[in-house]
């Protein structure tokens, strides 16, 4: 028969069931993070730098006394392509675009006007990266406004 009378708690008792109850409510707080789906900030810039590297070369006399200045361009944004893709915090998770089968389009550096455009639009992008960034991360979007802002303000000028 089962005794009615009432047990005692002793310390160590206490100590224990107050451990066990505390240690399941903080097990959910230890599982592991969730895999953040948002892409990798600096894979704009990358891109970016990519097309215009790409573009700038293939600047011809159409753009009159620029072309030099575009060519400089497109070789300072294929660096810039490179260290950014290096400061990357996971692979590449954008294909590089494989060149079609057919006869590939050829590739047209944009007037001067719309290269200013799409500088500045980086500009902002470089900025609100190097403000969000921290580390070399930071500092290679920084350069990458920077070196925008130039080309913009000095270069196409």
């Amino acid at each position: 028969m089962p005794s009615s009378s009432p047990t005692l708690m002793t310390r160590r008792r206490f100590l224990g069931v107050t451990a066990g109850a505390a240690g399941l409510l903080a097990a959910p707080g230890c599982a592991l993070p969730e895999p953040d789906d948002t892409p990798d900030p600096v894979l704009d810039l990358v891109l970016s730098a990519e097309r215009d590297a790409r573009e700038f070369a293939a600047a011809d006399r159409t753009h009159g006394d620029h072309v030099g200045a575009l060519h400089r361009l497109a070789d300072v944004r294929r660096i810039q392509a490179g260290q950014l893709e290096a400061a990357l915090t996971s692979p590449r998770q954008t294909p590089t675009p494989a060149p079609s089968a057919g006869s590939p389009e050829p590739v047209r550096c944009p007037p001067v006007d719309e290269v200013r455009t799409r500088l500045r639009a980086d500009i902002a992008t470089a900025t609100e990266v190097a403000l969000a960034e921290s580390g070399i991360r930071a500092e290679l979007a920084g350069a990458v406004a920077a070196s925008c802002t130039a080309a913009v303000e000095v270069v196409l000028t």
